[in-house]
């Protein structure tokens, strides 16, 4: 038997398994987007505290309807010490209420991919 392809009747309605599908979506994204404006302000926070030279967010949470509430938020940094990667870790995943996982830049084999296709944090009084 052939399955119909999609938009075909298949005999029942999916109205409601669509609308439900939808706002989980749409929740998922402002999900998104309350945590990308709450990374940027524990970065700047973070940069009082600890130096480091400059970050990029990159993976789902950079990425339109990529983020669930399942993903972690990733960061990578320059300039950020050994001795201060666990605290800024720790600090960046209790101000945002989810896992983030963080690299230093300079010896990961994919730094510069990620600064490439990264999005640059810049601290406050950087910013234009």
């Amino acid at each position: 038997m052939k399955r119909p392809k999609k938009g075909q009747d298949m005999g029942y309605s999916t109205v409601l398994l669509d609308e439900a599908l939808e706002t989980k979506k749409k929740a998922q994204e402002n999900l998104r987007l309350q945590l990308l404006e709450k990374l940027i302000r524990a970065l700047d926070a973070l940069s009082t505290m600890l130096p480091f030279k400059k970050a990029y967010i990159f993976g789902s949470i950079t990425k339109p309807f990529g983020f669930s509430e399942r993903s972690d938020i990733d960061v990578g940094f320059v300039g950020l010490q050994d001795d201060h990667f666990f605290r800024a870790m720790s600090f960046l995943s209790a101000n945002l209420g989810v896992d983030v996982d963080i690299i230093q830049l300079e010896t990961h084999r994919l730094g510069e991919k990620i600064k490439r296709e990264g999005t640059i944090w810049k601290k406050k009084e950087l910013r234009s």
